[in-house]
């Protein structure tokens, strides 16, 4: 992955790739083998105890999701997240089958009221009570019934609290774009770190990252396994759901929510659909173990101070902002930015951030190829801590 990172142009890329084929792809699938081999014996990968999310709900804690977070990857995540504070990695098994619908599931704070049954379909496990689909209003519904903030993008929600916020996008781009995953992971993890600090300004001191599931990345694509299709109910690329009927494979084990669903993983780094670069479902290290990364803040947040944004308009690439604020607030030492992300200074489309004089203040944007851009603008507080933000669009 860190090579594919490295390289660009078709004829480099192919060059990368025949050579990964040759050494890391025959290593990739004997550490398969034998981790397959180790999990037979064993009969599972880990107990429901041992799940990420298996902790005790605490308040001023915000759990965070992350999509497709491999541990390698989390290990390069701890690195960027220096800059927010104290880093500790620890890690779990997912759930079997390594999927995003059973392994959210299973990393939630809300997992011991999550159950599963035989009718559940594509490894999408229903709440315990009351055995409805774990949809992902349900899912809300149910992290809300626990006691969680469940909080939309740019939202930071009340940090005496708990919440649950889901960021970062690994493996929709991974499935989206195959190798690609490898050269574009540093600006993905950037989104990840960015809405940590956002969260950060918000008031958010202590934070727990999990995910569902990690991933194989294989130039050329995964070898292709077979399975018959009158062996299989749902046949997806590293696992299907067997009929009742069927005798199984060498590799077949329980669906962690509802043993009496049984499910064939492809042997080694195959699969039972052709072409795939990307792919999870399976057995493989870097498929099933997940990291948790707990971070806790350095600085300590701010009382935010309470101003609101009365006013936003724009004359072609100049904008005007009127600020209120409630008594006892100096709004003379407030300032105005205008950023593409919220929470980092140098995502800044100004030469330079402009104090507010009367609740007032007018910011040109010079680069005219900025115009339309979404954008935020941002009220800073004398130590530069973004205390509001307005999603505002370049010379609308």
């Amino acid at each position: 992955m860190h090579a594919l990172a490295a390289v660009s142009g078709k004829t480099d890329n192919e060059a990368v790739c025949a050579a990964l084929k040759a050494l890391y792809v025959p290593w990739l699938e004997a550490c398969a083998y034998r981790f397959q081999d180790l999990v037979k014996a064993e009969g599972r990968l880990g107990l429901p105890s041992q799940a990420p999310g298996a902790v005790k709900p605490q308040d001023g804690v915000c759990t965070v999701f992350v999509d497709g977070l491999r541990y390698d990857v989390a290990m390069r995540l701890k690195d960027e997240l220096a800059a927010v504070g104290q880093v500790q990695l620890s890690a779990a098994w997912t759930s079997m089958p390594s999927v995003t619908a059973s392994g959210k599931a299973w990393a939630s704070p809300v997992a011991p009221f999550v159950a599963g049954k035989k009718e559940d379909a594509d490894f999408q496990p229903s709440v315990a009570a009351d055995g409805k689909a774990l949809s992902t209003h349900n899912f809300r519904k149910l992290l809300a019934e626990q006691g969680y903030q469940v909080l939309d993008k740019h939202e930071t929600g009340a940090p005496d609290g708990r919440a649950w916020v889901e960021c970062g996008d690994l493996d929709h781009f991974g499935h989206e774009h195959g190798l690609r995953l490898a050269r574009d992971i540093e600006s993905q993890l950037a989104q990840i770190v960015e809405r940590i600090a956002e969260l950060n300004e918000g008031g958010w001191a202590r934070f727990r990252i999990v995910t569902d599931h990690g991933w194989l990345l294989v130039p050329g694509g995964l070898p292709k396994t077979e399975l018959s299709k009158f062996e299989a109910e749902t046949r997806w690329g590293r696992c299907a759901v067997l009929k009742d009927n069927s005798h199984g494979t060498d590799l077949t084990f329980a669906w962690d929510w509802c043993k009496d669903v049984q499910i064939a993983f492809a042997p080694g780094i195959g699969s039972f659909i052709a072409g795939a670069e990307y792919a999870h479902g399976g057995l493989t290290l870097q498929e099933c173990l997940v990291p948790i990364l707990e971070v806790l803040a350095t600085s300590s947040p701010v009382a935010l101070v309470k101003v609101d944004i009365a006013k936003v308009a724009w004359t072609g690439m100049r904008c005007k902002v009127e600020v209120s604020a409630e008594a006892g607030v100096d709004i003379g030492v407030l300032k105005v930015d205008i950023r593409t992300k919220a929470a980092l200074p140098d995502s800044s489309l100004v030469s330079h951030a402009k104090p507010l004089a009367g609740g007032k203040a007018s910011l040109a944007v010079e680069d005219d190829s900025k115009e339309g851009t979404a954008a935020f603008l941002v009220i800073l507080d004398a130590a530069g801590k973004v205390v509001q933000k307005k999603p505002t669009t370049v010379g609308e």
